[in-house]
């Protein structure tokens, strides 16, 4: 019937009714005012129910208001039709009008990739009302290009650490050449240096005591308009970084005039923090410095008489220089009356990468408020009122004193962590690092670490149920035996099981083959400090051949008489291997490293040292079980009888 009416034969059929003749009447007015309103855009049509009417504008409001009036009415008389006119109904109306179900507001026209940023450009705001507003899609993601490995590295860390000034390891520097270094010490101080063997500077000493004598401001006790930068110093260990400190102490130290603590050092260990004491006795002895130690191994309130004395209503300072651990000085801080920080002038952080990795009872921000005196009213941090009140009220920061005391930084593995160095207010930090002759260059992807360049590094590959007998084997070689040694362990106990094989091994092997045994010991926390000290001595005095021990005695502890060092464990981290193998090969002596890396090991401890830049110099070797045979016999005797040990503690 469609096709007939456009043609336009009249059809012959069933008189329309009225309800039809309103409809077609109706029908006709809309097309022409369809026609009059010209095209619309693609997606407006009559069907559209989600556009914001207060984002578009149509024209004509008041004729399709009517028409959708009249659609209403006509819809609702279209239901008395019959099914042939609503068919030719549908029919026509299709051809006409057909239905929209997307909106234009979620409409995203589509643009080639090529032409994405002239596609955006051409969405940009337009006074046309009539214009569709087209809704366009986000742009494509693009691959951003990586950054570089070093980039990465270097983030958030401190300029001064990110650009340090490198100092070659084998440079020294001779004391007794006039106007050299030594020059710029007094008599006294070179006398005791003198005393002490000691004629020449290492490299650390030759970088650091300069840069800290030289400039006159440096020098004196009090900057508080000119406060000193900081310094930090990383040097390989036994290169002589507890020298490199206390001579300038001491040398600066000694024309006080009343006594004040003016040098705090913290160490990480009991042990460390005797070793200070004495070279700082050893080389201040005619300078009148009093020296005082906190560690714990005295009560609280002796302690306290070495550090303040009521002197009526007012204390007074008793000592000059003080070495603590960091938890005995908070408990001073915050016990101690009279106890104060506000005339420090140095402030040295020994082995500062372990004391920052650990709290303390947050050691570091109380350490930091404590140097810091309260702020005054007239600080520029004060409110404006103060300022309107004083009579003169303009101040600005270079009128603010500031604290004197000057940061001192030695590890042999310095961290470049940024919230920890952040953590410490370094001011405009000085950064020397002392590196080997044959490291090379650091890319900044991984951390390199300088070792003494007279340390031989070797690998001794073996199963695990291997490792004690190769262990044995070092110990009796018949070519070159390892005596006065150091074995570390990955725990208190597994050293405290290591020092009772290897004691039972050498009573079988003595009987066995009529020679003594050898001397084992096992160092450790447990101990007290007077009895680890014996037995460090027994060790100097060669009573020692060989000492079973923790990590404890890894930091900072000097014994030039250790030979070998023995990782019997290997460590998981390349600064726990740097401060082990440092207690050999110190001041320029020769010493040998044996790692026992068992097989499922050997993957990543050659990773941690290849990324360290090591791994070329160490000398690699596959044990080989039937060097082991001879050692079989005692070593089951004394498997069997510590077996029966543990039972009987059971």
């Amino acid at each position: 019937m469609g096709a007939v009416a456009r043609t336009g034969v009249k059809a012959v059929g069933k008189p329309k009714t009225k309800a039809k003749l309103r409809y077609l009447k109706a029908k006709k007015h809309r097309r022409k005012i369809r026609k009059a309103s010209g095209p619309k855009p693609f997606g407006q049509g009559k069907k559209k129910k989600l556009v914001d009417e207060s984002h578009t504008e149509e024209p004509h409001e008041e004729p399709k208001a009517a028409t959708h009036a009249a659609v209403e009415e006509d819809a609702y008389e279209t239901t008395e039709e019959s099914d042939s006119s609503s068919k030719s109904e549908e029919d026509e109306t299709s051809t006409e009008d057909p239905p929209l179900l997307v909106t234009a507001d979620s409409l995203q026209p589509l643009c080639d990739d090529d032409n994405d940023d002239v596609a955006q450009k051409d969405a940009a705001p337009s006074n046309d009302t009539s214009s569709p507003k087209y809704l366009y899609r986000f742009p494509r993601p693009q691959k951003t290009g990586e950054a570089h490995a070093q980039q990465l590295a270097t983030q958030g860390i401190p300029d001064a650490l990110a650009r340090p000034v490198d100092v070659i390891a084998t440079q020294t520097e001779s004391l007794m050449v006039p106007d050299g270094l030594g020059s710029s010490l007094s008599p006294t101080v070179r006398q005791q240096l003198h005393k002490l063997g000691i004629t020449e500077w290492f490299a650390v000493q030759a970088s650091v005591v300069p840069w800290l004598l030289s400039d006159c401001k440096q020098s004196s006790l009090y900057l508080p308009y000119t406060p000193p930068r900081d310094l930090c110093v990383s040097a390989p260990t036994g290169s002589g970084k507890t020298l490199a400190y206390t001579v300038p102490i001491v040398e600066l130290l000694q024309t006080r005039t009343v006594t004040q603590l003016r040098a705090l050092i913290l160490v990480p260990t009991r042990d460390l923090a005797v070793q200070v004491r004495d070279m700082f006795e050893a080389v201040g002895k005619r300078s009148g410095l009093t020296i005082a130690m906190i560690t714990g191994n005295h009560s609280f309130r002796h302690e306290q008489a070495q550090l303040v004395r009521m002197d009526g209503p007012y204390t007074r300072s008793m000592t000059d220089v003080l070495i603590a651990t960091p938890g005995r000085l908070v408990d001073h801080l915050q016990g101690t009356p009279g106890f104060t920080l506000e005339h420090l002038r140095f402030l040295v952080i020994d082995e500062a990468d372990r004391l920052l990795g650990q709290s303390f009872q947050q050691w570091v921000s109380t350490l930091l408020d404590a140097l810091e005196s309260p702020r005054s009213i007239w600080m520029p941090l004060a409110p404006q009122t103060h300022y309107q009140q004083s009579e003169s009220w303009t101040h600005d920061d270079m009128d603010i004193p500031q604290h004197s005391a000057q940061k001192l930084l030695f590890s042999a593995t310095l961290t470049r962590d940024p919230e920890k160095m952040t953590a410490l207010r370094l001011r405009d930090p000085h950064y020397i690092r002392v590196r080997d002759t044959e490291g090379q260059e650091n890319d900044g992807e991984h951390e390199r670490f300088a070792l003494p360049s007279t340390l031989s590094q070797h690998v001794i590959i073996t199963p695990s149920s291997d490792k004690v007998l190769h262990l044995l084997r070092l110990l009796h070689s018949e070519r070159d035996p390892v005596r006065q040694a150091l074995c570390f362990t990955k725990s208190v106990e597994a050293a405290n099981r290591l020092e009772r094989l290897l004691h039972f091994f050498e009573e079988a092997w003595s009987q066995q083959q009529q020679v003594p045994a050898l001397h084992v010991q096992f160092y450790s926390s447990d101990l007290s400090t007077g009895d680890r000290m014996a037995m460090l001595r027994k060790f100097q005095r060669g009573e020692i051949d060989l000492l079973v021990c923790s990590d404890l005695i890894a930091r900072g502890i000097d014994l030039p008489e250790v030979r070998h060092v023995i990782m019997y464990d290997v460590p998981i981290d390349m600064a726990k291997y740097v401060h082990r193998v440092g207690r050999t090969a110190r001041a320029g002596r020769a010493g040998d490293a044996w790692s026992l890396v068992e097989e499922q090991e050997v993957f990543h401890f050659k990773r941690m040292l290849s990324e360290a830049g090591q791994w070329e110099r160490v000398q690699s070797e596959k044990g080989k079980t039937a060097k082991l045979e001879p050692y079989m016999p005692p070593y089951k005797e004394a498997l069997a009888r510590l077996a029966q040990v543990y039972s009987q503690q059971r």
